[in-house]
């Protein structure tokens, strides 16, 4: 478990243990950060055994007898196991797992605050991925490192044809911005979904947030840590908004750097292509930023309203203009699945109304229906529908009803699962996919919605059991969190990590997770690429190594730390009142 001190972690929150070759475990597997009293926890134990179990505090008293339960099949890892419920442990301490009067597994915390390091970490790691100033050691510990990518002078990338509006070869200050993934590009469609994320967390739980403190530089003293840390990244995306209101897609390089720090990454920066998705994302979150910043800086509120507004008018001139990877940009494409931005035309209607009430907004969003998707970057429905669900007072009656038979519908579809599956984890087939681990996280995001618009405490039961395998209950018997649990990623496909000569890596991010598309495996006798370890895992939950090749599994990325800080800091909020 970790200790959160200033800016580093105590040695026995690092695992020491190397998970490179890491295989399915036989033992228990359980949340290895803890529980609060009032939470749901259940353990499971692979295999098929007639033991029961017996749960013993520190003093050796038993607390807690269980019968062996029934056994159920997780297709997902080709797993027999057998979940027992502790839930009837509610007393705060430490207590240890004894099954055929053997001591198995590790200790199990149940007490307060057992997340509250998580939420820290996890939202300290934007820090650690700020481009454009030095991480000097007073906030960033062993991890300081010297300022890279000033991008004071951005090229607008291409011809005017492909520039969405005259402009190519112009220099540009895009300065500041948050690293986006593994990498050190700067994406606008992802900011978005990840600060729609942030601001969330926020706007739910503002008490909670205001107490916290993780000890970064402080621009703005009288604004909120969290409120600080995303403005950061605010003030990247404004750069990317062109005169006449349209939004350039990204700030990269031409093609992804190599495993350097940020200081010797030093080709030429585009800013490239205009478009209508990234534009929309730009609105929905400058709007909603907007209604969150206008009580502490109305100044700020004022000016990203006013962008917000100029990029959703550009998106409703320019309907076609969806992203295209040119032939010679290899970074991120970031480019939704659909074609006509529908989802992202809901996102920022549904906020632009929320900020300023004017009825061609909600107009918009009433010609254009919810869908029953997940939350994810390619697909932002979900987004608009907690928007309009849960600010029930502002939107018509029927948009509402609507917003909420959404989120009820994809809370309830998960929440079934979860309570019949083997690991009682809510995820569809669909969740084990590039960055799984997010798509637990999402999915638990879901079931928060549910619970604060219902107050029905069995949504933040299955939330919990979507933080509880991201933090060990997994057949790897890991947190996929570094630097927390007894077990977690050495070994992030992550540059900084990679380049630093610290052996540590940075703490508090969340890892790709597993999944069978093995992207980063050479298949085709090709020598670009070779991550070749686990190769054999024919089963998506087994399909994961710790090892910096594996960009499918290993990479980290801010909309998948989002979710995570979201999640944790949901789970601190409520149970702590």
């Amino acid at each position: 478990m970790s200790v959160y001190k200033n800016v580093f972690y105590s040695g026995a929150v690092m695992a020491a243990l190397s998970l490179s070759a890491v295989t399915a475990s036989a033992g228990p597997l359980v949340n290895q950060l803890g529980y609060y009293p009032e939470a749901e926890k259940s353990v499971v134990y692979p295999g098929n055994d007639a033991n029961g179990l017996e749960v013993r505090d520190l003093n050796g008293k038993t607390v807690l007898k269980l019968d062996a339960p029934d056994v159920y099949d997780w297709d997902y890892s080709g797993e027999e196991v057998q979940t027992f419920d502790i839930s009837a442990i509610k007393t705060p301490g430490t207590y240890r797992l004894f099954r055929g009067g053997a001591y198995v597994g590790n200790p199990i915390t149940v007490g307060k605050n057992v997340y509250e390091d998580l939420v820290k970490a996890s939202l300290k790691w934007f820090y650690y991925q700020r481009a454009s100033m030095p991480l000097l050691p007073q906030y960033a510990g062993k991890w300081a490192r010297a300022a890279g990518h000033m991008d004071d002078k951005v090229i607008i990338y291409g011809s005017d044809k492909v520039t969405g509006g005259k402009g190519a070869g112009k220099v540009i200050n895009s300065a500041r911005g948050w690293y986006d993934a593994g990498d050190y590009g700067k994406y606008i469609v992802n900011s978005g979904i990840t600060v729609f994320t942030l601001l969330e967390i926020y706007e739910h739980f503002p008490k909670y947030m205001d107490s916290l403190t993780w000890n970064i530089p402080r621009e703005f003293p009288k604004y909120p840590e969290l409120l600080e840390e995303i403005r950061y990244n605010l003030d990247w995306m404004l750069t990317l908004q062109d005169k006449d209101g349209g939004v350039y897609h990204k700030v990269t390089t031409l093609k992804f750097g190599g495993s350097v720090l940020p200081e010797d990454d030093v080709a030429p920066r585009y800013a490239i292509i205009k478009n209508m998705p990234a534009s929309l994302d730009f609105a929905a979150v400058m709007a909603q930023a907007s209604v969150v910043y206008r009580n502490i800086d109305k100044a700020y509120a004022d000016k990203m309203l006013k962008a917000a507004e100029s990029a959703y008018a550009w998106a409703k001139k320019n309907p076609k203009a969806i992203y295209k990877q040119p032939a010679d940009v290899q970074t991120g494409g970031y480019v939704p699945g659909d074609e006509d931005g529908k989802d992202e035309f809901r996102f920022a209607a549904a906020e632009l109304y929320r900020a300023t009430k004017k009825k061609n907004y909600q107009d918009d969003l009433k010609k254009n229906p919810f869908t029953a998707n997940g939350a994810w970057w390619g697909d932002v429905n979900m987004l608009s529908a907690f928007r309009v669900a849960l600010d029930s007072t502002v939107f018509d009656k029927d948009l509402v009803a609507a917003a909420k038979k959404v989120v009820m519908t994809e809370a309830n579809n998960l929440r079934a699962v979860g309570d019949t599956s083997a690991y009682r984890l809510p995820a569809f087939p669909w969740s084990w996919n590039w960055g799984s681990n997010s798509a637990m996280a999402n999915n638990g995001m879901v079931l928060v919605h549910a619970y604060l618009l219902t107050g029905d405490k069995s949504y933040l039961d299955g939330a919990q059991q979507c933080l509880d395998y991201l933090l060990g209950k997994n057949p790897m018997d890991i947190t996929y969190v570094t630097g927390f649990g007894y077990r977690s990623p050495r070994n992030p496909h992550h540059r900084p990590s990679e380049s630093d000569l610290v052996d540590d890596p940075v703490p508090g991010m969340l890892v790709g997770g597993p999944h069978l598309g093995k992207q980063d495996i050479n298949l085709d006798g090709k020598e670009h690429w070779k991550c070749p370890n686990y190769a054999a895992a024919d089963k998506p939950a087994l399909a994961y190594i710790d090892d910096r090749c594996s960009y499918a599994t290993n990479e980290v990325a801010i909309n998948w730390n989002a979710p995570l800080a979201y999640l944790a800091a949901a789970l601190e909020a409520i149970y702590s009142k």
